[in-house]
């Protein structure tokens, strides 16, 4: 990325957000924000969507994703470089990735997050303030993470860093829980939670009663992504040591590609997995395509590596719902 390409994205970074709102795969603050009015100037603006430079190639998968999902706001997709003939208009707010400290005792952890922010006016002339509506956590390759916390460490200036941060972020970062099909489940949730002036923080375990036995008798799909990463790590016992009773519905792994396209095709609604690690720590979720719904939700913490435990985990709960 040139040098006019990377100015242009920094002036809407905020490289380390807040670590509260980084505690749940998808958050949302619309309620946090109502008072202060800021949500329903969100809700007048036009919301610009900016992905991965590579994203870009598909386009329509993209927009497809985003048409099925928002509709809190009239939407616009830009490349990140034009994000700076934005900074100085109103009625804008903003999808970005970015990167949040999250400290526990004397221990920083960096998440890197895709964001939605909005910013307006403030009371000190020239400066805006920016209120971040909601994140995505997202799972990167190992350099990135590596990348993003040796970046935090280094001494120099807050510019340089953001400007190296987002170069990363857009240009060469590899983010194992993203994908349009995996966008439509995200947006779902910011938007329609947005509407309903909702928040949504860390949820340790919620299902679906409903939907989450029909598994019983669907298949489960799961992202090829969980058995290339953490293959060697599957025959392994689990932390605990205590091997729950295998998953024995029915399961597909999938790679991305079959993956977005059953689930931006309405006539073959799915069910599917996504693994999110973050810090120590990880999300296994599912979510039901027929409307992006998510239907089942556990957080373990100090646990990030999958085991074939978290699946029996989902069988577990849907026996005691049967």
């Amino acid at each position: 990325m040139n040098i006019s390409k990377v100015k242009g994205i920094f002036l809407f970074s905020l490289l380390l957000l807040s670590a509260k709102i980084c505690k749940s795969q998808v958050s949302y603050f619309g309620s946090a924000l109502l008072n202060s009015q800021k949500l329903e100037v969100f809700k007048k603006t036009t919301t610009l969507f900016t992905f991965q430079y590579g994203d870009y190639a598909e386009l329509e998968k993209f927009e497809q994703a985003i048409k099925e999902t928002w509709t809190i706001t009239p939407y616009k997709i830009i490349k990140p470089d034009e994000l700076a003939k934005y900074d100085t208009l109103a009625n804008y707010s903003f999808f970005y990735f970015d990167a949040c400290a999250e400290k526990l005792d004397n221990k920083t952890d960096i998440n890197v997050v895709y964001a939605l922010k909005l910013a307006t006016p403030s009371k000190k002339p020239k400066v805006k303030e920016e209120s971040v509506l909601a994140t995505v956590d997202l799972f990167t390759d190992p350099n990135t993470k590596l990348f993003v916390t040796l970046l935090d460490q280094e001494i120099g200036s807050k510019k340089n860093k953001k400007a190296n941060l987002l170069s990363l972020l857009y240009n060469r970062s590899h983010l194992l829980n993203w994908s349009p099909g995996f966008l439509t489940g995200y947006l779902k949730q910011i938007n329609d939670g947005l509407i309903s002036s909702e928040n949504h923080g860390i949820d340790y375990q919620f299902y679906n009663k409903i939907r989450l036995p029909e598994l019983a008798r669907e298949t489960l799909y799961v992202p090829e992504y969980v058995k290339e990463v953490f293959s060697s790590k599957l025959a392994l016992l689990p932390k605990s040591g205590i091997v729950l009773e295998p998953y024995s519905y029915k399961l597909r792994f999938a790679p991305y590609k079959v993956l977005d396209s059953l689930i931006l095709n309405k006539e073959t609604p799915i069910k599917y997995v996504i693994y999110t690690q973050r810090s120590d720590d990880k999300i296994i979720s599912v979510y039901d395509s027929r409307d992006n719904m998510i239907i089942y939700q556990r957080f373990y913490p100090q646990t990030p590596n999958f085991e074939m435990n978290d699946l029996s985990e989902i069988k577990k709960v849907i026996v005691s719902l049967k």
